[in-house]
């Protein structure tokens, strides 16, 4: 993997950027870049707005459990990570 240094904005209707292909990079392919990246950013929330992430450290034992119940229920970790969150807040308070 080549090494990329970014640097000042370019005027892509002024200066040429030439792509490793040879071709000329354009503001329509600019363009095109921004309406990508737009529409895929990061995953869905899972509700209204704005997912917000919880972070934490837990025994590899655990770790463990986890994959194998959610490889067994054909859910995701996460899924199953969130589920078990859930009602361990709920049984607490």
């Amino acid at each position: 993997m080549s090494k990329v240094t970014f640097g000042p904005d370019v005027d892509l209707d002024r200066e040429s950027v030439i792509l490793p292909s040879g071709n000329r990079y354009t503001a329509a392919d600019a363009q095109s870049d921004d309406d990508w990246f737009a529409s895929h950013v990061g995953r869905p929330s899972l509700g209204r707005g704005i997912s917000p992430q919880v972070s934490f450290r837990v025994p590899q034992a655990i770790k463990d459990r986890l994959k194998i119940i959610a490889e067994r229920a054909g859910r995701t970790q996460a899924d199953v990570a969130r589920e078990a969150f859930e009602k361990g807040l709920a049984a607490i308070g």
